[in-house]
């Protein structure tokens, strides 16, 4: 009895280990170190815009930071991970690899904090305008080294065509349907955790650069509004909550757009996993917010009425910094781990798989000892719909467990062997 309760209180410590929160934050910093001829070293100087970045990065201690508008060449991200991210004690924070295949003017791209999450890999998709910049990341367990598991998730950065006319909304659907058709071109059942993110400079829901995303003929990789506050957002005091641009009424300031709060262009949406906690990443609730907007600024500047959501050093930051206000959200990990509980403890397996399924079920097995495994899907009502034997060798897995000639619904799938016997529920959608 004592080992037994040894043992439940090892998993339970283990568990509670495993579960963190990520905050996600995506800026348009509105040509940062780049001066085209309406910006200039009096109305967007770089050294002020530093000290503005400082004030609004350590006020919310993002750990994805993926921001839009930062000028081209690698400078300028060192620039800020050097001079505003990494200060005061903290030496944590890393960048992603530069990339500008489009030779633009300003470019997207993506910090982090390695201390929370380490980047997997980058990829792009160039377009007609500027790239779209994705990013996968790994959760940095505190057991990674020893329980040779962990969380994946994308994010995409990506800066969208500006301007309403055809022509623009036209650009603007072409690159959502570029990046979506590269989503499905994945094998969608391993996609996963994604969030796309970024100024994608739409007025309204309707715009097919935005049905794109979350209409998408494949509705497994279709994302989600975490707020759910779909409509027409420009010129619309409905959703004064979700404005993020202009931060001030002021017409003398060329470099910035004018005319107060009066648009939604700053998202972070969610894939369908996220949304659902399907694959141990998930949206906490309530976690979405404009940084600087409380509803009450309507066609006003973010200090106008007055602004008690965030310090008045922040307010002051947001006004002067740029014409957008970040937007942020958190997500929790749950890096449960699955161990074989036996007599011995060093010798246990963890295991991966993906949830909901479509044509095949992809099991990840990572195992420090040889079995056998029986692996059988069960249907609800406890019939056995199909049964399979695999060789475990010491080291990773791969088992891949037909599912196409299944009927949509809930199903169990039991994995039985010397080291472990465990049952694990999927969906099968489509």
């Amino acid at each position: 009895m004592k080992n037994i309760f040894l043992i439940l209180i090892f998993f339970f410590a283990l568990n509670v280990q495993a579960q963190d929160t990520i905050k996600v934050m995506t800026y348009n910093l509105l040509n940062y170190n780049y001066y085209p001829s309406y910006c200039t070293l009096t109305n967007n100087n770089v050294n002020a815009k530093d000290g503005y970045l400082k004030t609004i990065f350590t006020y919310i201690k993002p750990d994805i930071f993926g921001v839009n508008e930062i000028g081209s060449g690698n400078s300028t991200a060192l620039r800020i991970l050097d001079s505003v991210l990494n200060r005061n004690g903290i030496s944590s924070y890393r960048k992603a690899n530069y990339v500008n295949s489009n030779s633009s003017t300003i470019i997207s791209t993506i910090f982090y904090n390695s201390d929370k999450v380490k980047l997997y890999s980058q990829n792009y998709l160039p377009t007609g305008v500027r790239d779209i910049m994705i990013y996968k990341f790994y959760y940095n367990s505190p057991d990674l080294a020893t329980l040779f598991d962990t969380v994946y998730f994308t994010c995409v950065q990506m800066h969208l065509k500006a301007g309403s006319t055809t022509a623009d909304q036209s650009d603007r659907a072409a690159e959502t349907s570029l990046l979506m058709n590269y989503l499905n071109s994945i094998n969608s059942s391993n996609l996963g955790n994604v969030v796309v993110m970024g100024d994608f400079n739409v007025q309204s829901s309707t715009e097919t650069c935005f049905q794109n995303l979350i209409n998408y003929s494949n509705s497994n990789i279709r994302f989600y509004d975490p707020v759910n506050k779909l409509g027409s957002w420009y010129n619309n005091s409905a959703f004064a909550l979700y404005h993020t641009q202009s931060t001030s009424v002021d017409i003398s300031n060329d470099c910035k757009a004018s005319g107060g709060m009066d648009d939604r262009f700053d998202f972070i949406l969610a894939s369908f996993y996220i949304m659902n906690n399907i694959s141990k990443v998930s949206y906490i609730p309530n976690s979405y917010s404009v940084i600087g907007q409380d509803g009450n600024r309507f066609n006003q500047s973010i200090n106008s009425p007055a602004n008690y959501s965030v310090p008045s050093t922040v307010v002051t930051a947001l006004q002067n910094m740029s014409d957008h206000l970040p937007v942020t959200l958190k997500l929790k990990i749950n890096q449960t781990a699955h161990i074989g509980i036996n007599d011995n403890l060093t010798n246990y397996q963890t295991i991966k798989y993906t949830n909901p399924v479509s044509e095949t079920e992809e099991i990840e097995i990572y195992s420090t000892v040889e079995d056998n495994y029986t692996v059988s899907v069960f249907n609800q009502l406890g019939n056995i719909m199909s049964k399979y034997s695999f060789k475990i060798n010491v080291g990773y897995n791969y088992l891949t467990i037909p599912t196409g000639i299944l009927i949509n619904g809930l199903y169990y799938i039991n994995i039985s062997g010397v080291q472990r016997n465990s049952t694990i529920k999927v969906i099968k959608i489509q």
